[in-house]
């Protein structure tokens, strides 16, 4: 009895934890929200234009704290030139301050552009933003909530689940892969072959 209800428990837990992370994500076919922004080369992101000459590869990562958020970066970078071959422009958003960018480019060597989500403007339009609290982050939530301090600006307890889509240049999203576990992560294979 007592496994049956420690089970029960466990499943109503993680349930809750990712329930309010796994609300109405953006799915293939639809409009993707206008990005704006300025990267960490100072460059100024506009999808609307980008999307004129190439499709989007659109990845939010936590921060350049999260191992596998570094792993994921430098596999997109080992990818890039695949990518830009076939045609596309990689926007990565997270919610760090901007000198952590700029930290995460010079690690990476990331020739692609890194945008400082203000406000989280960009991750609220993806839906994939998250508040940092006991509900939504169960395992290490102290080592994550000192490291978003040290990360994000002043006040800003916001992460993103780390989704990446693809955009066609008639702005509707082709590709989508969503998983509140932050562990898993697309495959730049896939995407590849996606294109």
């Amino acid at each position: 009895m007592r496994i049956v209800l420690l089970s029960l428990f466990l499943v109503f837990t993680i349930g809750k934890a990712t329930s309010q992370i796994n609300n109405e994500h953006l799915k293939v076919g639809e409009l993707a929200p206008k990005i704006v922004g300025i990267d960490q080369f100072n460059t100024e992101i506009d999808s609307d234009e980008i999307l004129k000459e190439n499709k989007i590869l659109l990845l939010f990562y936590r921060g350049n704290w999260c191992p596998y958020c570094k792993k994921h970066l430098a596999s997109l970078q080992e990818n890039l030139e695949k990518l830009t071959e076939k045609g596309i422009y990689v926007i990565v958003v997270t919610p760090e301050k901007v000198e952590k960018t700029k930290e995460t480019t010079t690690k990476f060597n990331s020739t692609f552009s890194i945008v400082h989500d203000i406000n989280n403007k960009i991750m609220n339009d993806y839906k994939v933003a998250f508040e940092v609290n006991e509900n939504n982050v169960t395992s290490y939530l102290d080592f994550t909530k000192n490291k978003i301090q040290e990360y994000n600006v002043k006040d800003n307890n916001v992460l993103p689940v780390p989704a990446t889509y693809i955009i066609n240049s008639d702005k509707t999203i082709s590709y989508v892969h969503y998983n509140p576990n932050y562990c898993e992560r697309s495959n730049f294979t896939e995407i590849l072959n996606n294109l």
